[in-house]
C-alpha cells in the first residue's frame, strides 16, 4: 500500500510547553487513518501543522513525494491536501449546490469575487451535483444551508472538500454534535469515500472509529504512544491506559 501523506519528526512547542513530540506517521492510498487521545492530547495541533495553519519547528511533511514543509497554507491546499474542520463553516443562504460550487471555485484559483460567475458555471454546478451525490445530498441540492440540519452542515462541508479533488483529507473530529443516526450515516459515507481519497481523521466517537478505521494512533502529550490496527490498539497496554479504558475495548 503506497504511502500518500508522510509525517516525519514534527514537533511544536508554544514556550515551554511542547504539544507535538517526534510524530511520525503515514496515510496510505484507500484508507481511514485515525488519530485519538484526550482532550488535549495535541491531535488537532497536529492537523493544524500538517495543514501549515501553524508553523512546525521541526519534521517533514510530504504529499505524493512533494515536501510540503515550508509551503503555506493555500499552496498545501493547492498541492491536494484538503481539510475539514471542527466546526462547520458554510453560507448559510446560499444552497446546498452553490455553498459547493464556491468551493470548486475557489479551488480553481478565481477566489470568491467571482460569485456570479459561479453561479452561472454550468461547469462548476456539474462539479459541485457531482460531490453532493458522492456525499449523499444530491437530494438536498437547492436546500439553503440555514435550512439544514447540523448532520446535513457535516456532509454539505465534507462535498466543499471533496469538490477541490484532493489527494488527501483531513477530518477534525466528523462526528461532532452528531445523534446516533447521523453518525451510523457519516460512518458510511466516509467509507465509501476513502476508496477515492484516503482520510486522516480526528474524532472521539471511538464506535465510530473502531467500525472504520484500517489504522490507528494514540496520542497522549503530544506524541503516538501506539499505532496499528484496531485490533492491535484494542490490545496495547499503553494505548488503553492513554484513552480507550476498560469500556472501549
Amino acid at each position: 500500500m503506497n504511502a500518500v501523506l508522510t509525517v516525519e519528526g514534527l514537533s511544536k512547542s508554544f514556550g515551554s510547553l511542547k504539544v507535538t513530540r517526534d510524530v511520525t506517521l503515514e496515510l496510505h492510498t484507500g484508507e481511514c487513518h485515525a488519530l485519538i487521545g484526550p482532550n488535549g492530547a495535541g491531535k488537532t495541533t497536529l492537523i493544524n501543522l500538517i495543514t501549515g495553519i501553524l508553523p512546525a519547528e521541526s519534521g517533514r511533511i510530504t504529499l505524493n513525494g512533494r515536501d510540503l514543509s515550508d509551503l503555506p497554507m493555500h499552496q498545501r491546499a493547492g498541492a491536494g491536501l484538503g481539510r475539514t474542520f471542527q466546526i462547520t463553516s458554510i453560507f448559510p443562504d446560499f444552497s446546498a449546490l452553490e455553498n459547493v460550487a464556491l468551493a470548486a471555485q475557489s479551488s480553481d484559483g478565481r477566489g470568491m469575487g467571482f460569485w456570479r460567475i459561479a453561479a452561472s458555471d454550468s461547469g462548476l454546478n456539474a462539479k459541485a451535483a457531482d460531490a453532493l451525490d458522492m456525499i449523499g445530498l444530491g437530494a438536498r441540492k437547492d436546500a439553503r444551508g440555514a435550512d439544514m440540519s447540523h448532520g446535513e452542515h457535516r456532509l454539505l462541508e465534507l462535498a466543499m472538500a471533496v469538490v477541490t479533488n484532493p489527494d488527501a483529507l483531513l477530518l477534525d473530529e466528523p462526528m461532532a454534535g452528531l445523534g446516533r443516526a447521523e453518525s451510523e450515516e457519516l460512518v458510511d459515507t466516509l467509507q465509501s469515500l476513502k476508496a477515492q481519497v484516503p482520510l486522516l481523521m480526528v474524532e472521539h466517537d471511538m464506535e465510530a472509529v473502531f467500525s472504520m478505521a484500517d489504522r490507528i494512533s494514540v496520542l497522549e502529550s503530544g506524541q503516538i504512544v501506539a499505532a496499528g490496527t484496531p485490533e492491535q490498539v484494542r490490545s496495547d497496554p499503553q494505548a488503553r491506559a492513554a484513552y480507550l479504558g476498560e469500556e472501549a475495548v
